[in-house]
């Protein structure tokens, strides 16, 4: 199990980058229920990154996880979040619910849909190429 996590953790480094120009030097996944991730992304060109912990609380591969999620250095409370993947024709919808609105909302006013936009859209683009050779 630890090597799978280790492919996913050096998968999950290649795509899930935001915009240009950053890093993700930790990616610690949970691989189990009751287990903790803790995720830390840094810009190339130096400065103030930033980061998620939290803990694996239910878990229904491959269509569901439910986590805590606690912005590293934030005063925010732990928000709790449902993340679902449903099939649909051409793809897959990805939906995450965070639970804590005050803390979903600051999320949202710092920028970081952008970043994710663009993680999802370098993912689809290995995946096409990854499915199509």
């Amino acid at each position: 199990m630890a090597q799978i996590d280790t492919v996913l953790a050096d998968l999950m480094r290649v795509w899930l980058l935001g915009p240009d120009g950053w890093t993700m030097p930790v990616c610690e996944i949970a691989a189990k229920v009751g287990h903790s991730y803790r995720y830390i992304w840094e810009p190339v060109s130096g400065g103030e990154g930033f980061g998620f912990t939290g803990e694996l609380l239910e878990n229904e591969p491959p269509h569901r996880a439910v986590t805590t999620e606690t912005m590293i250095g934030a005063d925010f409370p732990a928000s709790l979040n449902e993340l679902t993947l449903t099939p649909v024709d051409g793809g897959t919808l990805l939906s995450l619910v965070i639970t804590d609105a005050a803390q979903r909302d600051a999320i949202l006013a710092t920028g970081m849909t952008s970043g994710m936009e663009t993680s999802y859209q370098r993912l689809e683009s290995i995946l096409a190429v990854s499915f199509t050779a």
